[in-house]
């Protein structure tokens, strides 16, 4: 595995903070999760807080699995948005984590990595990242971390169990070498530019929509779901404006999904 130095806030906002993202950074070698890290201090600081970690002792994804990843090899990287009840970002976050971190794999590599809907990022047809996204109540508002982790460097003989047919690496694929400070200062920046364009309403969120079903390989084929305990297969037509998949059922009819009660089989 390739080795890099630890990133710095520097590396992370290389221009400085960003319209939305960056007035707060933190940046550790070591935290039980960015996401866990934001979330409990989200009552005290700013709007567009950043936090970094070079490794975590608890990572995880959605649904409680675990999520890891050697040391100085991964991106991984969260950050705070203070919403107004009712907000699109509260339905959206992980949409708009995927798409951000695929366009900055796009840019600083020669990959071009596609969302699959809900959370993760595919490259190859394996799994190259995920992100989680998990709200709170501050006051009269909504806290929501979008937590992104992104494989940089690892072989495959990183991973493991039933993920070494499914993960996949930056590493593994480009031709070219892989910076993981290029990505994540790339994902902040793309995750900035989508929050500005649907800061502005429906017109924004539809522009998002679009970019991101033209960057989903599940839409116009066959997924398979399991949704409170049962399986259905179909074909994926659209999201909905809740962020619900939206499938032509493979018996007939058409149905909704929502994140919170459905996973994506692989």
């Amino acid at each position: 595995m390739t080795v890099q130095q630890p990133l710095t806030a520097a590396d992370l906002l290389p221009a400085g903070p960003l319209r939305r993202l960056g007035r707060q950074v933190f940046v550790h070698d070591t935290l039980e999760s960015t996401n866990a890290f934001l979330l409990a201090r989200a009552g005290e600081l700013a709007d567009g807080a950043v936090a970094w970690a070079e490794f975590q002792t608890t990572g995880r994804g959605r649904l409680g699995r675990r999520w890891e990843a050697p040391r100085g090899s991964a991106v991984l990287l969260s950050v705070l948005l203070i919403e107004p009840p009712g907000s699109p970002v509260l339905s959206f976050g992980a949409l708009l984590g995927s798409l951000a971190a695929c366009e900055a794999v796009e840019a600083a590599t020669d990959c071009s990595p596609a969302v699959r809907w809900p959370n993760d990022i595919a490259l190859g047809g394996r799994k190259l990242g995920g992100v989680l996204a998990e709200s709170q109540s501050i006051r009269d508002r909504r806290a929501i971390v979008i937590g992104v982790g992104l494989n940089c460097l690892q072989h495959l003989g990183h991973f493991v169990g039933e993920l070494a047919d499914k993960a996949v690496s930056l590493d593994n694929i480009s031709t070219r070498p892989v910076s993981r400070a290029a990505v994540a200062a790339g994902l902040l920046a793309r995750l900035d530019h989508w929050l500005g364009v649907t800061a502005v309403g429906p017109e924004g969120w539809g522009s998002f929509r679009a970019t991101w079903r033209a960057r989903c390989d599940d839409i116009g084929r066959c997924v398979t779901l399991e949704h409170d305990g049962r399986v259905f297969t179909g074909t994926a037509v659209d999201i909905s404006a809740e962020a619900d998949i939206i499938v032509e059922l493979s018996h007939g009819g058409r149905r909704s999904f929502a994140a919170a009660n459905t996973t994506r089989v692989w």
